[in-house]
């Protein structure tokens, strides 16, 4: 009796330890990530993660340092370079997705362009158009989040193609 009835306690403590939130068993990645530039969105990364059991999961991109290279261009129709601006320690938004089976898809998640400085900060003067030439993004991370923790991140390294 005694054997019997350590036994059923001894299972039952397993299963209340085993009561909670479903949490991720083998985080990985599935396929590779792709990640496209453009002037006008910047840096977005899609691709798809598993083993993240089915709590939200928030995708988000950050980057060490962000260089924008911009040309101004007077009414004549003449280009003067402007000047590089870096921006350091860059985070892009959050994308909140629920997974379904412990998978989920992330589609352009970015990190935006910088904002275009005025002509004043950067041209001859304020009679000049602003534009942007080129975006360079260095030591891009992506991270896959539950509860404010990293389950998976992956280097994306210098995107400048």
């Amino acid at each position: 009796m005694r054997r019997v009835f350590a036994t059923a306690l001894m299972t039952l403590a397993a299963t209340v330890a085993g009561i909670g939130t479903a949490t991720a068993q083998n985080p990985h990645f599935i396929g590779s990530v792709t990640c496209t530039k453009s002037l006008t969105a910047g840096l977005q990364c899609s691709g798809k993660a598993a083993g993240l059991g089915n709590e939200p999961t928030d995708a988000f991109l950050t980057a060490a340092s962000v260089e924008a290279e911009y040309v101004c261009t007077n009414r004549g129709g003449n280009m003067a370079p402007g000047q590089g601006t870096e921006f350091q320690n860059v985070e892009g938004p959050t994308s909140t997705i629920m997974p379904r089976n412990g998978q989920i898809t992330f589609q352009n998640v970015s990190i935006p362009p910088p904002p275009t400085p005025s002509p004043e900060q950067v041209c001859p003067n304020r009679n000049w158009t602003v534009n942007l030439l080129h975006l360079t993004y260095r030591g891009v991370e992506l991270h896959i989040q539950q509860n404010g923790e990293d389950l998976l991140t992956k280097n994306l390294g210098t995107i400048d193609p």
